[in-house]
């Protein structure tokens, strides 16, 4: 599917001067002129929007946000993903924000993103959003890669009542995350982890691309126990080795699972040896010297949306 069948909605963050856009999939089939075979009208403005939706809609669907990673946007992480062919098959909506900048400020220490309040911006996206379509309350998702998975966890943290569930791909637990900040309620959270990641270090280290530093992470294991104790998740693991989905393919999948305790919130990693700075069983993006290798040994897509919707607040 491409994006000029999915409809475009432009909102404006009220501390910034510059419009926002965000590609949304809205479970039907129809363009942005609507001259496809819907009864739902948008009109995208600077100001805002308006939407009336079809009454026919039966039952309000789980919401998946999928943000970008830096330098990235909303088209380029579709092609990523693909959510939205799934989002046709399992009846979700799906939405792709697009950050300042091509970015969002996750709460590391960097100078162009420090003023920009992205977790404004999403509190209010959802809010319009659901104002417009049935969307399910109790089962709004967010997902994303690199940059855009330290925003999901830093969403998860700094509005703990928006989500259901995060998924964090090729993104661990950044320094300031660790030290200062405090997740107050569990979020069920699903990590997709490169072992040879040469962006994040799965060991910990400095968050390098091409020569380019934006922080450091804690090693690996340190982020999974930062989420643990965050979940009241048994810190007792249960390992599974998935099976090999391509012979020509070396690298390997962990699944590690640690089940909520009383009143917790699951942990899941998927841990790729020989994985990149990458998503699984997506588009070699960038040049694999700089980001590694791309595993087809995982659908990450699929493996993210079945965890998050079993999940619900």
């Amino acid at each position: 599917m491409s994006s000029k069948d999915v409809c475009w909605v432009n909102i404006e963050l009220e501390c910034s001067s510059r419009k926002r856009r965000t590609l949304f999939y809205d479970c039907r089939e129809r363009t942005l002129d609507g001259k496809a075979a819907s009864q739902a009208v948008l009109h995208s403005a600077i100001e805002g929007y308006e939407t009336s939706c079809d009454d026919r809609l039966d039952s309000r669907k789980p919401l998946l946000i999928a943000f970008h990673g830096g330098s990235g946007q909303p088209e380029q992480m579709e092609k990523l993903t693909g959510f939205i062919s799934l989002a046709k098959e399992q009846k979700f909506f799906v939405a792709y924000p697009e950050g300042l900048n091509r970015g969002w400020n996750d709460g590391r220490e960097v100078q162009a993103r420090r003023e920009i309040d992205d977790v404004e911006f999403l509190i209010k996206l959802v809010d319009r959003l659901r104002q417009s379509f049935p969307i399910d309350s109790k089962r709004v998702y967010a997902c994303g890669i690199s940059n855009g998975g330290f925003f999901a966890q830093y969403l998860a943290a700094r509005a703990p009542n928006l989500l259901a569930a995060v998924g964090s791909v090729a993104a661990t637990v950044h320094e300031p995350m660790y030290k200062n900040l405090s997740v107050t309620v569990p979020v069920p959270i699903v990590f997709v982890i490169g072992k040879d990641d040469p962006v994040v270090p799965f060991a910990g280290g400095e968050i390098e691309l091409a020569r380019r530093k934006s922080g450091r992470v804690v090693p690996a294991e340190s982020g999974l126990e930062y989420w643990i104790a965050a979940n009241h998740a048994d810190s007792r693991c249960i390992d599974t080795d998935l099976p090999v989905l391509d012979s020509e393919d070396p690298t390997r999948v962990l699944k590690r699972v640690y089940p909520p305790l009383r009143d917790g919130k699951p942990v899941v990693a998927y841990i790729i040896d020989g994985g990149g700075h990458a998503w699984p069983m997506g588009w070699q993006y960038y040049r694999e010297r700089y980001i590694g290798t791309t595993s087809r040994q995982l659908d990450a897509s699929r493996a993210i949306l079945d965890f998050c919707l079993e999940q619900s607040r």
